[in-house]
Parts: C-alpha cells; sequence; structure tokens
C-alpha cells in the first residue's frame, strides 16, 4: 500500500498531496490486489491542470490521466477513471465462485 505524489511539480504541495492521499486510500482498502499508486501532477503554468496516476495492480499496471480547472478536480476525475479501470480487473481477474 504506497501511495507516491511528485512533489516538485504542485504548487501547494502540502495541500495536494494530502488531497491524493485521502482520495485514493480507500482504493487500498476496497482492493486487496492493488499494490502501489503513483500521482504526476501537470500545468502549474498552463491553463488547464493535468493528473496521471500510474497504479500497480498484481501482475499489470494501468494508467490513467485526467485534467481540469484545478489539480484537485483533476485527480477526482483520474481517480472516477481509475475506479472503472479497477472495477474491470477485478471482475474479469476476482470471479465469485
Amino acid at each position: 500500500m504506497d501511495i507516491t505524489v511528485a512533489k516538485d511539480q504542485l504548487e501547494s504541495g502540502n495541500y495536494f498531496e494530502r488531497h491524493a492521499r485521502v482520495k485514493l486510500q480507500k482504493y487500498f482498502n476496497n482492493y486487496p490486489f492493488l499494490e502501489s499508486i503513483k500521482v504526476f501532477f501537470r500545468g502549474k503554468d498552463h491553463k488547464y491542470k493535468k493528473v496521471k496516476l500510474k497504479a500497480r495492480l498484481k501482475g499489470k499496471d494501468i494508467f490513467v490521466e485526467a485534467r481540469g480547472d484545478k489539480h484537485d478536480v483533476a485527480l477526482d476525475n483520474a481517480a472516477d477513471k481509475l475506479y472503472t479501470l479497477v472495477e474491470k480487473y477485478k471482475s474479469k481477474h476476482y470471479k465469485r465462485a
């Protein structure tokens, strides 16, 4: 259970790092096959902010990205996309008996 945030790209690192950890921690509680999530923020000087997430599942890496007016909005959008892919992985690899 590891969440890594690329700090050098953040405007106010502590707020976004906390927000990312709180938002993504629930995935580790719900999905035991999830090993780590790396968060990359971009767009400090751009109109639209972009967030990329790299999640390591058992045996597979998945990538999602999203953009928004603020980094926290982009993170929320990327987390929604991550949820969709993790659920798809779960239904494919962990079918109920």
